[in-house]
């Protein structure tokens, strides 16, 4: 039965991840197409796929009857066999993969005509992945994504929270595929965080991303949100959220305006969703403060 599958993908070609099983959890971002992919079979005979990443947080093993890359067998080597790592491609290739997932994965599509903004510093502006396959262990890979799942399950999706995540986890699996560095030094880059802090000031309401804040810093992601915690204390999307809550908060002297309608002032996807976090922040509800 088609509801035994997390990932269903016959004798298709490009895209794939939107053929992901309704239980799996989307977050598209720039240049990048994020799935949490829960527990199921998965059957894919892809030609021309994406450049993809997929982590497999769990140490346990998957059942793997089938992995085949551009006519390489590489069952052997894939970590879906041994969890805690990831396995990264380059886009083009051929896969035929059959086998079931025995816990949550997070996948991440990747747009490679994208990918060279992302740590334009450290990458010097071009990034070219020069292994066509990377399958390798990786704790700090492996919690990032647990970290990502764990909140993409919850239904109601920080934006900045898995956008920092997933840049991380790319920043890391592309370094090692390509043999550059992750990120360069954040000296000297206080003006550049003051600058996007008073974008993230100005802009509190909309729907931000760490793309959008890190290029009013003129800045990469990668390298912005390394300097902004290094110059905060702070990721970025903690920083976001604790200015979010701030304003709601001092709005809520306004009894002109609803709680939902300070909900979205303040960039709360809806209200239940202010509610949660300032209950979480405050120890009350925003009616109960108010």
């Amino acid at each position: 039965m088609t509801d035994d599958y997390a990932l269903h993908v016959p004798e298709s070609t490009g895209a794939f991840l939107h053929r992901a099983t309704p239980k799996a959890h989307h977050c598209d971002l720039t240049g990048l197409s994020i799935v949490a992919l829960p527990p199921g079979r998965i059957d894919v005979e892809l030609r021309s796929a994406p450049g993809y990443i997929n982590v497999i947080p769990q140490t346990n093993a998957n059942r793997v009857d089938r992995f085949i890359v551009d006519d390489r067998d590489l069952l052997s080597r894939s970590v879906a066999n041994r969890g805690g790592g990831f396995d990264l491609f380059a886009g083009g290739l051929d896969h035929e993969i059959s086998g079931e997932n025995f816990g949550w994965e997070l996948f991440v599509e990747l747009d490679e005509t994208q990918l060279p903004q992302l740590a334009v510093e450290a990458w010097d502006g071009e990034m070219r992945i020069t292994r066509r396959g990377v399958c390798r262990s990786d704790f700090a890979v492996s919690n990032l994504a647990r970290l990502a799942i764990e909140h993409m399950r919850q239904g109601i999706t920080d934006r900045l929270y898995v956008e920092g995540l997933s840049i991380a986890i790319v920043a890391r699996c592309l370094a090692q595929a390509s043999d550059l560095p992750e990120t360069v030094t954040t000296s000297g880059t206080d003006a550049r965080i003051a600058r996007a802090i008073d974008y993230v000031e100005a802009h509190l309401g909309e729907g931000l991303s760490v793309a959008a804040i890190a290029s009013a810093a003129a800045m990469s992601p990668s390298w912005f949100q390394t300097a902004f915690k290094a110059t905060t204390g702070q990721p970025v999307f903690a920083y976001v959220r604790e200015r979010r809550l701030e304003r709601a908060r001092l709005l809520l002297a306004d009894r002109r305006l609803s709680l939902t309608q300070i909900a979205f002032a303040c960039g709360f996807s809806s209200h239940s969703h202010m509610t949660r976090l300032f209950s979480a922040r405050y120890g009350a509800s925003p009616r109960e403060m108010r």
